[in-house]
């Protein structure tokens, strides 16, 4: 048998002395809380998955506290009205967003004109939420808002116009991998959210929707005052044209694909609203907010992930490990309580939402799915393949979409249709993932990005 070449020898050698020499060096490390705690601090993944946990957290807990708050205060038909416009800002935002919050993730971190880059991004998501906002005020009829007027407009276009900028802020703060931010802009968000719809029960529907712009004008206040006081950030500053110089087909690319991977988010309770009634659409929107708050542990972690790979210079595989770890680790026992507690948890909205227990249940389980969609999304993106993330988006909102508008006729319906669309999407995420780790022999590098 022929030997190996003596510098693949050499190199093979040296590796397995390196991988003893590490085993001994962990073997040396004694677990104290000292030690368990300095790891944590040293390990950016995990201290910024922690504060977006944090942070989701409060504002799930703030969430909930909301909708406890709105279906006790307002009808049952206020709530679904409120459910049809909320959807609504949330595709607007989407769509005035324009792939900036995503590009902001994958380059600010090494980018040496923070300031110039970050104001290019808000003139230009500033003037697209102004253009969407009044655009989608002209079709409030259509989406189930008879009651809709000039005031509803405003305040509509108001609301994608702050709703856009704090989100672009959010992810300032992911890629300048300073998670605290979000943490304290969101939590103000939370607070004055909860406070407005009990000053304003009187005035319908808008006293929910208009918390939502409440909020958000208080979050984006501070997070200008976080970013210039702590992160050195300027935006009395010239916008560059040199900003998105290279960037476009990454930008515009992840802008379609993360756009239509949301429309089944978005436009499900716009459909509800206008297809069954805003009685159904508060059932949804109540069903809807839990299996949100389960979706968004995996989405905070999966963006810490991106972020530490963006600014990655080798092998990725850590971060992925890491990233599974923490999210089965922690919606595995949630999911399973959620299951459980179905019935008592809705009544807390009140008497007539438990009917929403059976769609609750089965979206909680297929919502573990969502688990891998989002790690070998955020490799997928990371390596570019935008392309194929936009088809496997398309394919799943085509599904929920249909399902939703020929064949379903009643929320659970809607709800089986969501399930068809993560069962498609788990399979084709899943299937790309598994491709670029063949591609590039089970080990990925950022450096082949």
């Amino acid at each position: 048998m022929r030997r190996p070449a003596a510098h693949v020898r050499r190199a093979r050698d040296g590796a397995h002395v390196r991988r003893r020499a590490a085993h001994r060096r962990r073997r040396s490390v004694k677990l104290t809380p000292t030690s368990v705690y300095r790891q944590f601090v040293q390990d950016s993944l995990y201290r910024n998955s922690t504060f977006l946990l944090i942070n989701l957290g409060i504002t799930t807990t703030a969430g909930f506290l909301f909708v406890v708050i709105c279906t006790r205060l307002y009808s049952q038909k206020q709530v679904g009205y409120a459910t049809s416009l909320i959807g609504a800002l949330t595709l607007a935002t989407a769509i005035a967003d324009m792939g900036m919050s995503r590009t902001i993730i994958r380059f600010l971190g090494k980018s040496n004109t923070k300031s110039e880059d970050l104001v290019t991004k808000l003139l230009m998501v500033g003037v697209g939420s102004l253009i969407i906002g009044f655009a989608f005020s002209l079709c409030f009829h259509s989406f189930g808002l008879k009651q809709a007027n000039l005031i509803t407009a405003c305040v509509f276009t108001a609301a994608v116009l702050f709703g856009s900028t704090k989100n672009l802020f959010d992810n300032v703060f992911i890629a300048n991998r300073s998670s605290g931010g979000t943490l304290v802009e969101n939590s103000l968000f939370s607070i004055a959210r909860l406070i407005f719809p009990i000053l304003v029960v009187g005035t319908g529907f808008m006293g929910i929707f208009s918390a939502q712009l409440v909020g958000a004008v208080v979050a984006v206040i501070a997070s200008i005052v976080i970013l210039r006081a702590r992160h050195g950030f300027q935006f009395a500053i010239k916008p560059s044209q040199d900003s998105m110089s290279g960037k476009w087909r990454f930008t515009l690319g992840s802008w379609s694909s993360d756009l239509i991977g949301g429309l089944p988010v978005t436009i499900l309770p716009i459909i509800v609203v206008a297809k069954l009634g805003p009685l159904a659409g508060a059932l949804w929107f109540v069903a809807i907010q839990i299996i949100n708050f389960l979706l968004s542990i995996s989405s905070a972690i999966s963006q810490a992930m991106f972020a530490e790979m963006a600014n990655a210079t080798g092998s990725i595989g850590k971060f992925i490990k890491q990233a599974l770890f923490a999210m089965y680790g922690l919606l595995i026992p949630l999911s399973i309580a959620v299951f459980a507690l179905a019935p008592y948890i809705l009544k807390v909205f009140g008497p007539n939402y438990g009917a929403a227990e059976h769609v609750l249940r089965l979206m909680t389980v297929f919502a573990l799915a969502g688990v891998a969609n989002f790690i070998t999304g955020s490799i997928l993106s990371l390596y570019r393949k935008v392309l194929y993330l936009t088809f496997t988006n398309a394919v799943n909102a085509l599904i929920v979409i249909i399902y939703a508008l020929g064949v379903a006729h009643n929320i659970n319906g809607v709800a089986v249709g969501w399930v068809l669309g993560e069962v498609a999407n788990f399979v084709l995420f899943v299937g790309g993932g598994l491709y670029l780790a063949v591609k590039h022999d089970g080990e990925l590098y950022m450096k082949e990005v």
